[in-house]
């Protein structure tokens, strides 16, 4: 009869071969990707990649950025399209970190103060605060997914300081540091249709995005939290400290990731506790394909083993 160890070693190097293979084919096929959630670091100008699932740190640098205060990366087609606050402009990468142009930029560029971007249908949603290089001011700059002006609309009287945008029944949500609006809805061509959300849980509303149970995280920079709020009311069902939340994504595992100008955190839902899993200039968190380094490949082949690993010891327990 065969010992259940002998079985058990038996099935690890077949998980290891596994894993290994796995490695070795990602890293040598061309164009391979894989989905992280990422982050630009705007202090060390760089791309940071984060497990989807429990945060951990993948990559301290997926590839290097520009150094005009990166602050949102975002999937559009088989681009990288990142916004920069002061570069005033979003620039435009391969998966693999090759720049390869921008939107924007310069003294004629119609961008200004750059914040949180969207993508709905065909169409990015870019939002802007300020009136140098001929932009508009407080609004929303409209970009189709090859680069082409749209156009944009203004939210200066309802969101003064637009920061993010979110995809919302057919229209927009817009964030705003702005105490009079937190989060206001606007249709997809800018009209403003009334206020989402507006209390003193939340102040300095950033990033915006889905939970995975259809609720909306919102980052509050001023009011050092995250909020839960309902995505039909925009009531709050729930608030987590978060000391200078810029960012916030829900995790495959229920728990939150939030960022700030410290570094990137994971909170723990049932706790809510936070441990630092990153230091540096925190931002907008987005899941992203890439095309990993192979050191990167090897690393989530590790971890894949480590999880059949935890796995085969639970059922020896």
């Amino acid at each position: 009869m065969n010992h259940p160890t002998s079985r058990w070693q038996h099935g690890a190097r077949r998980l290891l071969r596994w894993a290994t293979g796995l490695a070795t084919a990602a890293t040598l096929a061309t164009g391979a990707q894989a989905q992280v959630l990422a982050m630009p670091d705007s202090v060390n100008n760089r791309l940071v990649a984060f497990s989807a699932v429990d945060g951990s740190l993948i990559n301290a640098e997926l590839f290097p950025l520009a150094g005009g205060t990166p602050l949102h990366a975002l999937s559009v087609g088989n681009e990288i399209w990142v916004s920069e606050q002061i570069g005033d402009r979003v620039s435009r990468w391969s998966l693999d970190g090759s720049l390869l142009g921008q939107i924007g930029g310069g003294t004629s560029g119609g961008l200004d103060n750059v914040r949180g971007m969207a993508l709905v249908g065909g169409t990015v949603y870019i939002t802007n605060a300020g009136t140098a290089n001929g932009a508009p001011g407080a609004a929303v700059v409209m970009v189709s997914t090859s680069g082409a002006s749209l156009g944009s609309f203004a939210t200066g009287a309802t969101s003064p300081s637009p920061f993010g945008a979110l995809a919302y029944q057919g229209g927009l949500l817009v964030s705003s540091s702005a105490a009079n609006d937190d989060i206001h809805r606007y249709s997809l061509t800018g009209t403003a249709l009334g206020s989402f959300h507006n209390s003193a849980t939340l102040n300095f509303a950033e990033q915006m995005v889905y939970a995975s149970n259809g609720d909306i995280l919102v980052a509050g920079f001023s009011s050092n939290n995250i909020v839960r709020l309902d995505a039909s009311t925009g009531t709050v069902l729930a608030t987590y400290t978060a000391a200078g939340a810029r960012g916030v994504a829900q995790l495959g595992n229920g728990n939150v990731m939030w960022t700030s100008g410290a570094g990137a955190f994971v909170l723990d839902v049932g706790s809510g506790l936070s441990t630092q899993v990153y230091s540096g200039g925190g931002r907008y968190l987005e899941v992203l394909s890439v095309v990993p380094e192979p050191a990167t490949v090897l690393l989530w082949a590790a971890g894949l083993l480590a999880v059949g690993a935890a796995a085969r010891r639970g059922r020896r327990a």
